[in-house]
């Protein structure tokens, strides 16, 4: 990997030949986003070769690595894991003694199988701002480099098994802060770049720590660059530890079983009792229906006259109170703070405490609110049950009319309401349905009304008009006779006798016209 002219001959400076042991005190941290709980079905793991503490430290700084050299680790895993999810990816980067303030920019890969003969999985490269590049200040200093993803987005890293079972990660130096010349002949300086760590414990695991070398010919390190384990390096060129990375990765093959959750904010959820407790709420078993559920509500600080307690927010209304949301706290809740005041009397808002806002009749609108961006005596549209709207209304008198209020300042003209319900005769099933007239037409139906229930609005003092259509004749003959014989439950069955027979031909017959 380095060389370098010695008088005639050509001298091997390998990889090893370049490690400088540093102990830093304290790991900064590169990485892509802020990390983040990882929540999921199976329990996260952690694959290392390495001994090292990942928070500081003694470190081997490789400082023989070159640009566009690559170090890499891989890990064998039981077949019945796969498909995993690549959750964090881990690095040790650091400097020994510099005397400049250095920039690496670096590339991170996964693999399915090892570097050598896997197949790249995902490859990502810094850019400075979501990926920063590698800073470090003069002197002896660390960073831990890591590549993780946030669980909630729909782009995860996953891993398959391609036969081997295996999965690798991996780090290239993009661009030193100043390589200076031919790393085949002179090596990076030591004063002026970062590099890769190898861990002081020893090399445990040389068949599954890697390099990618750059090609030096057949005396660099590996022979005429490319993919090389550690085990296959020769004894100058292979580094005395294992390389200060690890992964971690959930199983994305168990399952567990779902169940109701109550969530801090009232609401109840199918999770599993993992992402339940992540979630900060309460499982109630597995396979546990949310119907089969009374969640307890949201709690919160409520403000009444200036005083402070924790209420549902029903419970809040109830007793004249402004509820301040699910989760909030009356220890951080300022209940004399100042905030919009509607008065109804005047029509106006006045930036006033709760308990001045009840003294002059108005309603609070909560600590912190304005009168600029407070709504306090709301009109819009209105659509009534029959499908008719009216304006301009307020949200209480629309309530009152049993409407559903449409927002401030809407109109009847931008507005289209519902057509009103009502129930639906079927007759050739005997159902009853709730539809609009126009659907309950569509299904071949007779509409009741608007706001009729299905309870009493289809019986019928006349059975044996089986069609609905206000006498018995020919169509209702012709629909009994189609069903002769056992019907039991059927329209056709006048007599409920369990069979279409005789008998209820008879007391068809018998009432032959208007009905």
């Amino acid at each position: 990997m380095i060389l370098t002219s010695l008088l005639l001959g050509v001298l091997e400076r390998p990889l090893g030949a370049e490690e400088q042991r540093v102990g830093v005190a304290n790991i900064g941290r590169t990485e892509s986003a802020r990390p983040v709980a990882l929540a999921g079905s199976c329990p996260s793991e952690v694959s290392a070769h390495t001994d090292a503490d990942f928070g500081g430290g003694q470190y081997t700084v490789q400082a023989g690595f070159a640009e566009q050299e690559v170090a890499a680790a891989s890990w064998t895993l039981d077949p019945a894991v796969f498909p995993i999810r690549l959750d964090v990816a881990e690095m040790i980067f650091a400097t020994s003694n510099t005397n400049v303030t250095t920039t690496t920019e670096w590339t991170f890969f996964v693999w399915s199988g090892t570097p050598a003969s896997g197949n790249v999985v995902a490859q990502y490269s810094s850019d400075g701002e979501l990926l920063p590049h590698i800073v470090l200040l003069p002197g002896t200093n660390g960073v831990n480099v890591q590549v993780l993803v946030d669980p909630d987005d729909p782009e995860q890293i996953i891993i398959n098994d391609t036969g081997d079972s295996t999965f690798s990660i991996g780090y290239r130096i993009d661009r030193h802060h100043n390589q200076t010349s031919n790393p085949c002949l002179v090596a990076p300086p030591s004063t002026q770049n970062a590099f890769p760590t190898t861990d002081v414990g020893g090399l445990q695991a040389p068949s599954q720590n890697w390099l990618f070398g750059v090609n030096c010919g057949f005396l660099g390190c590996p022979p005429n660059g490319g993919w090389s384990s550690f085990a296959d390096l020769n004894i100058l060129c292979r580094p005395s530890g294992d390389w200060v990375m690890r992964a971690t990765w959930t199983s994305l093959s168990c399952n567990q079983t779902l169940g109701a959750c109550c969530l801090p904010n009232g609401a109840c959820g199918l999770e599993t009792s993992n992402d339940c407790a992540a979630q900060g709420g309460l499982f109630e078993g597995d396979n546990v229906p949310c119907t089969n559920v009374e969640c307890p509500p949201a709690l919160g600080a409520c403000c009444v006259s200036g005083v402070c307690s924790t209420q549902a927010a029903d419970d809040c209304l109830n007793t004249g109170g402004t509820w301040q949301g699910a989760g909030t706290l009356c220890s951080e809740t300022d209940c004399n703070a100042g905030g919009a005041c509607c008065i109804p009397s005047t029509g106006g808002c006045l930036s006033l405490p709760a308990t001045d806002c009840g003294l002059v009749g108005g309603t609070f609108s909560g600590p912190g609110t304005l009168c600029g961006t407070t709504v306090c005596f709301p009109e819009g549209a209105c659509c009534l049950d029959d499908g008719t709207c009216v304006e301009p209304t307020t949200p209480e008198d629309c309530n009152a009319a049993g409407g559903v209020f449409q927002g401030n300042e809407t109109d009847c003209v931008s507005t289209d309401c519902p057509d009103p319900e009502g129930a639906c005769c079927v007759p050739a099933t005997g159902a009853c349905l709730v539809l609009t007239n126009a659907n309950c037409g569509v299904v071949g139906g007779q509409y009741a009304g608007d706001g009729t229930v299905c309870e009493n609005a289809c019986a019928t003092n006349c059975p044996e008009d089986l069609d609905g259509s206000g006498a018995v004749d020919f169509p209702d003959l012709i629909q009994l006779l189609s069903a002769f014989g056992p019907c039991a439950g059927c329209p056709e069955d006048l007599n409920a006798s369990g069979a279409v027979e005789f008998d209820d031909l008879i007391a068809l017959l018998s009432v032959w016209g208007n009905c």
